[in-house]
């Protein structure tokens, strides 16, 4: 069973990611100083509500003892992973002192446990942080109590990892999570203060045994590399401290400079110029697909493939076939456009028998398809649908090879292919424009064009694809 501690051990388990925020020089650990950094963020972010997360290890267990000398409105929750034995008897630990300090306080059991290829530390925090994010709203903020030893781990493992500005910025004291905030108030604490003033008030704690494995990454640069470093430079993590937060002006600064490159190269959110592209030196280019990406919520690729990535935009000619894929997404290009799409596995064989008074979900292009009622007078659409006679007979299908239509205030019928030509659609494309027919007939080419004969001015429908 792990021990309760109430003099100098233990450490706390909670661990995060993101870059550092700038602080006082030699902070002073006390109420005074925790009250000053919840109230700029409280003024900044419009902070009503705190929720700690507790994990009883002694780092949290000196922030719950601050807040309750504060007049915040404070909750704390205990996460039990379900990996180890004692859990039971922290999460009890927990409840006696919030019940002793007066603080509300729940346990939320989640399963911690690793899939394959997942690594113990990352399943845990995974699973933390997805039932923490339960408890946040737009007014409310998470707080989690790493400190600067806790930041110079990070930074060297994102080093040893070979990350960029953005990952050796470390942890931010504070940013977005969930509907709410996520601040980390003790970031520019040593953990030396920390267990001096958990000493000083007789604070008892309890102590993680796997804190001790040196099998897990953290663990061993935090008993087997950085003790030894700190022998020879005694400041190091107060260093890598302000190393992050140099790293974390940097970012910024990126970040700036790609929502600039990303105004004068976006067409729609998910496609480029590549003209555009190509003016830029492949530094900045490998910035701004970052950023982009970022925008559009893709996983990062590796710097090899976006590496590739910027090659094809270089190298290749206007009608060449680009494809480069990473982590259930790729890029293409088409003529002079980057597209970023989510790869999908595509039936175009699927038939869709649509009730269209309800939202039809393409389960093979991940799209809702529904009816609305407009007129024709209303942005710029010149035909809408007329009501259908029989509603039961609607499908929706997709290009086989051979369709044709007769587009709204055309003379002529023309096949889709030549359109899709004229109309400048990539070719992957094609084949997952959802197609809506009545019986037999080819009603429309969803988000393009209308049958002539099932077209009108005035007040009707139209399909639309979200």
């Amino acid at each position: 069973m792990a021990s309760i501690q109430n003099n100098i051990s233990g450490h706390d388990s909670s661990h995060g990611s993101g870059s550092s925020s700038g602080r006082k020089k030699k902070p002073e650990l006390n109420a005074d100083y925790l009250i000053q950094q919840l109230s700029e963020y409280a003024h900044q972010y419009n902070i009503k509500t705190w929720c700690l997360a507790y994990s009883g290890g002694v780092d949290s267990q000196v922030l719950l003892h601050l807040l309750h000398l504060t007049q915040f409105n404070v909750s704390a929750v205990y996460i039990d992973h379900g990996l180890q034995a004692q859990s039971t008897d922290w999460a009890e630990h927990c409840q006696q002192q919030c019940g002793i300090l007066k603080i509300p306080f729940q346990v939320i059991k989640v399963d911690g446990r690793a899939r394959q290829g997942e690594s113990p530390e990352a399943a845990a925090r995974v699973a933390r942080y997805a039932a923490l994010k339960s408890l946040i709203q737009t007014d409310s903020c998470l707080l989690t109590a790493q400190h600067q030893d806790d930041q110079g781990e990070t930074v060297l493992l994102q080093l040893l990892r070979g990350a960029g500005a953005a990952g050796l910025a470390g942890m931010p004291g504070i940013a977005k999570f969930a509907n709410g905030w996520h601040a980390r108030p003790l970031l520019n604490i040593s953990q030396k203060k920390i267990l001096d003033y958990a000493q000083d008030q007789h604070l008892s704690w309890v102590e993680d045994p796997t804190n001790q494995h040196v099998n897990f990454d953290r663990n061993y640069l935090r008993h087997s590399v950085i003790p030894n470093v700190i022998e020879r430079w005694p400041a190091l993590n107060k260093t890598l401290s302000v190393f992050a937060q140099q790293q974390a002006e940097n970012v910024e600064l990126l970040n700036q400079l790609a929502q600039q490159d990303l105004t004068l190269a976006l067409i729609e959110h998910n496609v480029l110029e590549i003209n555009q592209l190509n003016k830029m030196h492949d530094a900045r280019l490998r910035n701004v697909l970052r950023y982009w990406f970022k925008t559009v919520k893709s996983p990062l690729p590796s710097r090899a493939v976006l590496g590739e990535i910027v090659q094809q935009i270089k190298t290749t000619s206007h009608d060449s076939a680009v494809r480069v894929s990473w982590a259930g997404c790729e890029v293409r290009r088409f003529r002079d456009r980057l597209y970023w799409l989510k790869k999908i596995k595509h039936d175009a064989t699927q038939i869709y028998h649509w009730n269209i008074k309800e939202v039809l979900f393409l389960s093979s292009i991940e799209q809702n398809l529904s009816f609305k009622k407009v007129k024709t007078d209303e942005k710029n659409i010149p035909f809408v649908l007329k009501p259908f006679v029989n509603e039961k007979a609607v499908s929706v299908r997709f290009r086989q090879g051979g369709e044709k239509i007769k587009p709204a205030g055309r003379n002529a019928s023309h096949d889709l292919k030549s359109l899709f030509q004229e109309a400048s659609v990539p070719a992957w494309q094609r084949d997952r424009v959802p197609l809506l027919f009545v019986g037999d007939d080819l009603v429309a080419v969803v988000g393009y064009w209308l049958a002539d004969d099932y077209a009108q001015k005035g007040e009707g429908i139209l399909p639309v694809s979200e």
